[in-house]
């Protein structure tokens, strides 16, 4: 058996017809692609109605003390959301999870996730998943950095199964092109246009400065710096990315307004100062560069970045009787 954390009972073809299996595949396709979904706006309006403020009022209060935790949060679900669906099992510790992995090594945000269960917990014990608290933990961070707000469906079930080598082979990387990352959001059920969008989340928070070692040290030129970068920007790149292989050191996605959600990402990009490769490309390439210099105005920016969120958060989610609410979120229930 992997590493990692799996349900015996989920994951043994033995216990489960053929038709069931071919039906808990075909829903999987489904809720993939968007469709199919039975989560509801005011899923806790009778069981835990104070849910959602609760929450709210629980990561207010941390976000006083971090002014770091609402980029945090917002990569924890978009992490989440891209292996195995929005069903809270990037949360899972142990080992050869997917919290293990590569691409999640410097994920943060659990003990956020944590104190929010707890605060809803002392209200409505075993009622709100984790997958659920992560989904509006990541509405509630935009908020409170002046982002649209957005109704979130609710209704998750918490998954029993994270496993590292999911998390590699599924998230994308800071180095891909338009084609690569129109094919990773694809597996998604997502569009191009819906990659474009939610690559705004970028509009705050920060990347490690060894995801810019092949822009700033390692690109194919004579200087090792990628040419499109101005020289002024590439000059503060390399001041505070001193060498290569730095992970501790840290440069804004954002570099105007970071703390800020506003559409000043796009406007970065158009600058030729968006700092990922991944980033950069959208306004390089002709079929995306139409979307980032209309997203540069948030009127219309704001509206599609919240129905993208809305079915990015519907990736193949657990409901009904599937998984568990979990009691402690980075376990699975005995």
């Amino acid at each position: 058996m992997a590493a990692g954390i799996v349900s015996p009972v989920r994951n043994c073809p033995s216990m489960m017809t053929g038709s069931a299996l071919l039906v808990v595949a075909v829903l999987s396709v489904m809720m993939a692609a968007g469709g199919a979904s039975a989560l509801q706006s005011g899923f806790y309006a009778s069981s835990c109605p104070q849910a959602e403020d609760t929450i709210y009022s629980t990561l207010q209060q941390l976000h006083a003390n971090d002014p770091d935790l609402p980029p945090v949060l917002l990569r924890l679900h978009f992490h989440d959301c891209f292996v195995r669906g929005c069903d809270g099992s990037v949360l899972l510790q142990g080992s050869g999870t997917e919290r293990t992995a590569p691409p999640n090594a410097r994920l943060e945000g659990f003990a956020a996730i944590d104190a929010a269960k707890a605060a809803v917990d002392k209200l409505c014990p075993g009622v709100v998943s984790c997958a659920d608290i992560l989904a509006f933990a990541a509405r509630d961070s935009v908020k409170m950095v002046g982002g649209p707000g957005w109704t979130v469906p609710a209704g998750r079930r918490d998954g029993t199964v994270s496993l590292a080598s999911e998390a590699s082979s599924n998230l994308p990387g800071a180095q891909m092109d338009v084609n690569q990352l129109t094919a990773n959001f694809a597996k998604q059920g997502l569009t191009r246009d819906d990659m474009v969008i939610l690559s705004g989340a970028h509009t705050i928070g920060e990347a490690a400065c060894v995801h810019i070692d092949n822009r700033i040290y390692d690109y194919p030129s004579a200087s090792g710096v990628d040419p499109l970068l101005p020289k002024d920007f590439a000059a503060k790149l390399k001041k505070k990315c001193s060498t290569r292989g730095l992970t501790d050191r840290k440069f804004d996605l954002d570099s105007g307004t970071s703390a800020v959600f506003d559409a000043q990402y796009y406007s970065n990009l158009a600058k030729r100062t968006g700092l990922l490769t991944s980033d950069q490309v959208l306004y390089e390439d002709a079929r995306t560069r139409p979307l980032v210099m209309e997203s540069s105005n948030k009127a219309n920016f704001f509206p599609k970045f919240t129905q993208a969120m809305v079915k990015m958060s519907q990736i193949s989610v657990l409901e009904g009787e599937q998984g568990q609410i979990r009691q402690r979120c980075g376990y699975v229930n005995a």
